[in-house]
């Protein structure tokens, strides 16, 4: 009995030590040791029968943040939605990305009558009237009536991301569904930034706080593959010329898992 308690209490101490260490790293560099992984809860996979409704503030976000999440629900049985909130028409190439995002969608299985486009000017969310909007997005729910809901997290530095994630999480509270927000756009995200596809993706440590978790949604090789064929069908944004760290963010976020944050009422 007394040598099962000191095993007991040497691996809380050792659990403790870990935890302590991770607290300090991320205090010096604001960003988590990959090693932390271990401390973050897995996803539930997505299940048969369920109904997932995806709302990606622009042609790539559902792909590079949860195009994982996507196929392997599609490939499981569930029926995915995808709600495109802006046209991608920020460099004049609204129908090339259109025609990207009908292709990537497709690599994950969701057909193109499960997509829906709501056409508002690409970097101009913020400007547009936010009640109307928000009466769409509320619109489609009401409409497709999902279990789960994916879309930006508002603390995302993109306005557009910020504003989609905002009045999704306000609907959110006033419905009975299961919301997971995703992160692309920030300084320390993902970390280290370009390709690394043997690295975990983990949320800034000033992003970790009480009322939503962050839970991590593994990639199997064959998922992994698969959303990497869904992301080079955005050849534009790869090519990108104007914006050479384009091509770096969407390969960036091709890592061994996905991540999202999940918030509690």
């Amino acid at each position: 009995m007394r040598v099962k308690k000191i095993l007991v209490i040497s691996v809380v101490l050792a659990a403790v030590a870990t935890i302590g260490a991770w607290l300090v790293y991320a205090r010096d560099n604001q960003v988590l040791p990959q090693s932390a992984v271990d401390l973050l809860a897995e996803l539930p996979a997505p299940a048969p029968g369920r109904t997932i409704l995806v709302f990606t503030p622009h042609p790539d976000d559902e792909t590079i943040a949860a195009g994982g999440y996507i196929f392997s629900a599609t490939r499981a049985g569930a029926q995915v939605w995808i709600a495109l909130v802006t046209d991608g028409n920020f460099h004049h190439q609204k129908e090339i990305r259109y025609a990207e995002f009908k292709k990537a969608a497709a690599a994950l299985g969701v057909s193109e009558d499960h997509l829906i486009f709501l056409g508002y000017p690409d970097h101009q969310l913020a400007g547009q009237d936010l009640s109307r909007v928000r009466g769409r997005f509320e619109e489609i729910i009401s409409t497709i009536k999902p279990e789960i809901v994916i879309t930006s997290h508002p603390q995302d530095h993109h306005p557009d991301h910020r504003v989609t994630g905002e009045l999704v999480e306000a609907i959110w509270r006033n419905r009975d569904f299961t919301l997971y927000e995703f992160l692309v756009h920030h300084n320390l995200f993902p970390h280290p930034k370009g390709m690394n596809p043997h690295l975990y993706l983990l949320p800034p440590a000033r992003m970790i706080s009480f009322g939503r978790t962050w839970e991590v949604f593994p990639l199997s090789d064959e998922v992994e593959t698969q959303k990497h064929k869904a992301i080079l069908q955005y050849r534009s944004q790869l090519s990108d010329r104007r914006d050479p760290l384009l091509a770096g963010l969407l390969v960036g976020m091709l890592r061994k898992n996905e991540l999202f944050s999940v918030p509690s009422k």
